[in-house]
């Protein structure tokens, strides 16, 4: 009998071994902790109801469920940008009236559309800024060029950047590449420029830069 016993072990043994240096699969199914996202778009906007003239307003849907959105204003203006991807935006007007927003996000098959109307009061502003910017131009500044630059500086502060010297650094580096042969004509504009944030943005913070940008894009589109 003992005999027996060791013959069956014997011939066990090898594949005891080999179960023992590998584990065993046995149509073995894997499972993951992610779950599929099945809600549908679903906006949820926070902006103001009322604005003052020259004031910038923000218009954020970044706690929205979709994956992409669609923005427009009536009536048009320059003055409305769209930045972090659609989630929010950005707008001011200088002259008092009604503006209706109309926000559209998707999501996989499903849509969500808000309609959302902003009431801005206030005398109309005058501009010295956009005097000061004119007065540090090049005489007879070429129109295309200050449509170039206002959208190198729309475009940095659009990018979602939230260090100030990255974005002074992406602005300059911009700038100097749409001058190219013509930069020492608006070398002044440039060091005006630079005068102008050390002394009055020192201290300022990356969401004042961007409102300074957008504020210097418009400057230079007004400028005839």
């Amino acid at each position: 009998m003992k005999k027996i016993v060791i013959l069956i072990i014997l011939l066990l043994l090898p594949g005891l071994l080999l179960f023992g240096s590998e584990k065993p699969h046995f149509g073995q199914i894997e499972y993951s902790d992610d779950t599929v996202d099945t809600t549908d778009a679903r906006i949820i906007l926070n902006a103001p109801t009322t604005g003052l003239v020259g004031e910038l307003i923000e218009l954020d849907a970044s706690k929205s469920s979709a994956t992409s959105f669609t923005w427009r204003v009536i009536p048009g203006t320059p003055n409305f940008k769209i930045i972090e991807n659609g989630k929010k935006a950005l707008f001011c007007s200088g002259q008092s009236g009604t503006y209706t927003f109309i926000l559209a996000a998707a999501k996989r098959d499903t849509v969500d559309c808000v309609v959302h109307i902003i009431v801005i009061t206030g005398a109309p502003v005058i501009d010295t800024f956009a005097a000061a910017i004119k007065s540090w131009l090049p005489a007879n500044a070429d129109p295309e060029i200050l449509e170039k630059l206002a959208k190198s500086f729309e475009r940095v502060a659009s990018a979602g950047h939230t260090d100030v010297a990255v974005l002074v650094k992406t602005t300059a580096l911009s700038n100097r590449g749409i001058l190219g042969p013509d930069l020492e004509e608006w070398t002044p504009f440039l060091k005006s420029l630079s005068t102008y944030l050390k002394t009055s943005y020192a201290e300022a913070n990356v969401e004042q830069h961007i409102e300074l940008w957008f504020k210097l894009a418009a400057a230079l589109r007004s400028i005839k």
